[in-house]
């Protein structure tokens, strides 16, 4: 018997991901309202969209976004959990065919090649980067050089003016920091800051609850 009924990272499976994810931080009666706030927030997408989702997990925002725009042109899935990206590409492929939907199993700014079948129109990112951060074993300095090389992959999937949609947990303002702890989440003004370090522009948060934000930005 085990002594811990837990594995050492539950987020692992695909099914506790998709029962948990929506309770974590807004609670179950604000998570509905973040995705939806995520969904009206995009422009009109449509058959010449090529729609990439960075950290894609089990696909529950890109399978939201392409219930709203079914004509939408291809999707490109990028996830190094394998059984979450297998998750994902059956929700994508149910609502937009087998032709339409790309998977690539690699985790973002690690210094793998992500090569897409072509540029993406828009990139979308749901809750990746800040968890990433708060659990980095490694120093400040090394988790900051990783956000850099993510957000600069993220920017190099983008066309010309092609936009970035990333919806993100940033730090808590009522949690005090302790001496302790090297690293965490960003504040929202430094989150703006490094997107723009990347070389985005037109960068502004779209919507905010508490430490749920909507950042909108652009590959200029």
């Amino acid at each position: 018997m085990r002594k811990n009924p837990f594995p050492e990272n539950p987020w692992d499976d695909p099914n506790w991901y998709d029962l948990h994810d929506h309770e974590w931080t807004a609670g179950q009666e604000k998570e509905p309202e973040h995705y939806h706030e995520f969904l009206v927030a995009l422009p009109p997408l449509d058959h010449e969209d090529h729609l990439v989702d960075v950290g894609c997990g089990t696909g529950k925002l890109s399978a939201l976004i392409a219930d709203g725009y079914p004509d939408l042109g291809f999707v490109t899935l990028v996830e190094p959990n394998q059984q979450k990206l297998q998750r994902a590409k059956s929700r994508l492929t149910k609502i937009l065919g087998t032709q339409k939907v790309q998977t690539i199993a690699s985790p973002v700014g690690k210094g793998d090649d992500i090569s897409l079948l072509k540029p993406a129109t828009i990139a979308i990112v749901g809750s990746v980067l800040m968890p990433i951060l708060e659990d980095w074993k490694d120093t400040p300095q090394s988790a900051m050089d990783w956000l850099q090389r993510a957000l600069t992959q993220i920017h190099g999937f983008l066309e010309r003016s092609g936009w970035a949609y990333l919806l993100e947990t940033t730090a808590r303002f009522w949690i005090p920091r302790g001496p302790h702890e090297n690293n965490g989440r960003l504040t929202n003004l430094d989150f703006h800051s490094e997107l723009e370090r990347a070389g985005f522009d037109s960068v502004e948060t779209i919507y905010r609850f508490r430490d749920r934000v909507i950042v909108r930005c652009r590959r200029p």
